[in-house]
């Protein structure tokens, strides 16, 4: 009789927990969803392509334009053979 008398308390108790939170904690009103047609228009404003950003696609070009840039004053200096010291002459070299 005790067990039945504090388990139907602890139900209740439970219950009147948890209605507050069931019934107030999610609300869609207007003001929390914005303007519905931007959002159907672009349900993904901040992605440029499927999986980068727009900052990730500009922060790649420009990893990319930098790479480019070093190899490319490499490459010409391997063009103009000034990469590495002549060893035409095996004298010392003043």
């Amino acid at each position: 009789m005790k067990t039945s008398h504090t388990l139907r308390r602890s139900i209740t108790l439970a219950g009147l927990v948890a209605a507050p939170l069931l019934l107030g904690a999610c609300s869609s009103g207007p003001s929390h969803a914005g303007n519905i047609d931007s959002i159907r228009w672009d349900p993904s404003p901040s992605m440029h392509t499927l999986a980068r950003r727009d900052s990730d696609r500009l922060n790649n070009y420009a990893r990319m334009k930098d790479s480019n840039l070093r190899m490319l004053s490499t490459d010409i200096d391997r063009a103009l053979y000034i990469d590495r010291p002549s060893r035409l002459y095996m004298g010392i070299k003043p």
